[in-house]
């Protein structure tokens, strides 16, 4: 479950994207609660921290750890806060897709209350964090190689989706040079089935 957590209220002066990333990586449920909320008393109004976690989440370059970052804040804000934050973002251009996943993750949302546009945004994001798990564009085109030509539809939905970073998938828009980011990985050059 990564490294060992530290004492409770030791995080409470890292900045929102550290406090994020070692709640979700080392600390169960109840301890993250606790850290979270004292996170937040620490910076005294509540709405100001809660737009510092939610810059946080925007600004990370790495889907799956952005995706890890939403969860922490579903499963930690107290009396279902957490939910309707993430309900509240289903319109989201930047944070839609995660928000959606999470809840569809969770059984939160169920498919049948999601719009044909938001069920592309979920499979786009999907296909994103697949792209970075699995190390780039290779592994990704090989994984979906392994499933059959059905694949070539579902990575052309994903490219019609409104996932706020298609237009890097499709091409149109030139990587930073040394950047990291996962969708760069998926810059054109057709899949060998399309």
């Amino acid at each position: 479950m990564g490294t060992a957590a530290g004492l409770i209220g030791e995080p409470a002066q890292v900045p929102a994207a550290g406090l994020l990333g070692v709640l979700a990586d080392d600390y169960d449920p109840d301890a993250a609660r606790a850290e979270l909320a004292g996170w937040i008393s620490a910076r005294g109004e509540r709405g100001a921290a809660l737009r510092q976690l939610l810059e946080a989440v925007r600004s990370m370059p790495f889907r799956v750890s952005a995706q890890a970052m939403l969860a922490v804040l579903l499963a930690a804000l107290p009396d279902g806060e957490g939910e309707r934050l993430l309900r509240q973002f289903r319109g989201d251009a930047q944070l839609a897709s995660l928000a959606l996943s999470e809840l569809a993750h969770r059984e939160l949302q169920s498919p049948e209350d999601m719009t044909d546009a938001e069920h592309l945004l979920v499979l786009a994001e999907s296909l994103l964090q697949l792209v970075e798990l699995a190390g780039g564009r290779d592994g990704a085109e090989e994984s979906l190689r392994a499933q059959g030509f059905e694949a070539r539809d579902v990575v052309a939905a994903a490219l019609d989706s409104a996932h706020p970073d298609r237009a890097v998938a499709r091409g149109s828009v030139e990587p930073q040079p040394g950047s990291t980011d996962a969708i760069t990985c998926v810059r054109p050059s057709p899949l060998p089935f399309s």
